[in-house]
């Protein structure tokens, strides 16, 4: 189970638009947090979304 280095909550995965074997995404329900991991490498990339009102 992939959790989030955030709020150590469980995440979901996503389906990838592309077709990459190597490569899982998943979302954090909390706090949107997106996480793909590419096990090939063992490399995981972080994305998320500032708050657009400040």
């Amino acid at each position: 189970m992939v959790r989030c280095p955030f709020c150590n909550q469980p995440m979901v995965g996503v389906e990838s638009e592309e077709n990459h074997a190597f490569t899982d995404l998943y979302r954090c329900g909390a706090c949107q947090v997106e996480q793909a991991v590419h096990w090939a490498h063992g490399e995981r990339l972080l994305v998320w979304e500032e708050d657009q009102e400040q």
